[in-house]
């Protein structure tokens, strides 16, 4: 532990770290941010110089020192690669993983060559690599030096539903079979035996953790919520006459939309009482619209397309439930944004959102298709018909929110395990 002085000097490498972008470098920025606003920390984050230009004048920028590390002689190219093996930027995810792993290790190199004097002089007393995410790309840093390092929130390798078969080919997800193989890649058992400690961001990735890692275990979802950007207002509240559904996310096929326009199309109840709005775009919004249309549910269901955030958090405050029931979701941060806005969600419990949800919403076992699709039909009815019911959910997820899954509250906990981590190592 630091002695003569208050605030703990943390080392924070978040490769993605941006707060115009979603999902990972969104994750980075929110809780490298949340940390940086700390009285008790003193945070130099290092980041790809990717991110400078929405950084650079960024909060983040006022409250932290910023490296930032250009390896984009590599990183472009792998890029550029991983796009083209991809068809786009939408599917086969495994292939991004991949592709980032040389790039990552040339990062992680270069940050060390930057920081070297003062990592060997014992400057900072802790580093935490918040990203990347995955468990798969190892950190060489922490074979190389001496500073207590913490890793995660890590998330991800839930393994592909069983009971749809067809969805990894869908997805394009051609190398996950030979995924496992990132265990013999060079470092990964350096990276382990040296690590102070490791937050697993789900479940299924606490088990994926090697059980000879003697470093301290948390437990810490990663995703989380700005009030600013999607305002704690409890449950919300009906803005129409139908009762509204809302979804949203990437159009592709494990999210599930289609089951929800199955779910839709076979009830006399929902098509005459509420309505879906979708938002987001991907490879199968044609199809998606063409399901709708088929199914006669043109009056009912409404397609946005792609929203900022701040419009898509507008839209949430029209909507009285979340109808998610995304087949195989890591984290599910869109989860908590309708959460926080009240809405009482509808998920499946495999993966992150079922964990998110808790008893404060409807979680649904994932099961074949026809079963599925019953039991969220069922699910989506009960809400229509029990406002009382639905209210009572969407306040309770709200306060779940704030309770636990504000990023301030993150960076409390990770503080906490910044204390824990740094209280073993003085005693080791």
């Amino acid at each position: 532990m630091p002695s003569g002085r208050e605030r703990l000097r943390v080392l924070l490498i978040a490769e993605a770290c941006n707060p115009a972008w979603s999902s990972v470098p969104l994750v980075g920025y929110n809780l490298a941010q949340a940390l940086a606003c700390r009285p008790d920390l003193q945070i130099t984050v290092a980041t790809h110089v990717r991110n400078r230009p929405m950084l650079a004048d960024s909060e983040l920028a006022q409250r932290a020192s910023i490296h930032y590390v250009d390896n984009e002689w590599l990183t472009g190219p792998l890029f550029r690669l991983s796009k083209w093996l991809r068809g786009g930027t939408t599917l086969s995810w495994t292939t991004v993983t991949a592709l980032a792993w040389p790039s990552y290790q040339v990062f992680e190199s270069a940050l060390f060559a930057r920081f070297r004097r003062q990592l060997e002089a014992g400057y900072f007393d802790l580093i935490h690599r918040v990203t990347p995410l995955t468990p798969t790309i190892p950190s060489p840093l922490a074979g190389w030096v001496r500073t207590p390092m913490l890793l995660g929130p890590l998330n991800g390798g839930l393994p592909w539903p069983t009971e749809y078969p067809e969805l990894r080919r869908q997805e394009r997800e051609w190398l996950t079979p030979l995924r496992g193989l990132y265990r013999k890649m060079p470092g990964y058992g350096t990276c382990w035996r040296h690590l102070a400690g490791v937050v697993a961001g789900s479940r299924h990735t606490a088990t994926e953790i090697p059980a000879d890692f003697r470093g301290r275990r948390f437990y810490i979802p990663e995703n989380g919520i700005d009030p600013t950007r999607f305002p704690l207002q409890g449950a919300s509240q009906p803005t129409g006459k139908r009762f509204r559904f809302l979804t949203a996310g990437r159009l592709v096929p494990y999210k599930g939309v289609d089951l929800t326009l199955e779910a839709l199309a076979g009830s006399s109840l929902l098509r005459e009482r509420s309505e879906l709005v979708v938002i987001g775009d991907g490879p199968m919004r044609q199809s998606l619209e063409n399901q709708a249309a088929a199914a006669g549910l043109t009056d009912c269901v409404r397609f946005l397309g792609w929203l900022p955030q701040a419009e898509l958090a507008n839209q949430l405050r029209t909507a009285q439930a979340f109808a998610f029931p995304s087949l195989r979701e890591f984290g599910g941060g869109v989860v908590l944004e309708a959460m926080a806005s009240g809405l009482a969600p509808v998920v499946v419990g495999h993966g992150g959102p079922g964990e998110l949800v808790g008893d404060c919403g409807v979680v649904l076992p994932l099961q074949p298709r026809p079963q599925l699709v019953a039991g969220l039909r069922q699910a989506m009815e009960s809400l229509v018909s029990d406002p009382a019911r639905t209210r009572a959910l969407g306040q309770a997820a709200c306060e779940r929110v704030r309770n636990e899954f504000t990023w301030e509250r993150k960076a409390d906990r990770i503080v906490a395990a910044y204390r824990e981590v740094l209280q073993g190592d003085s005693t080791r």
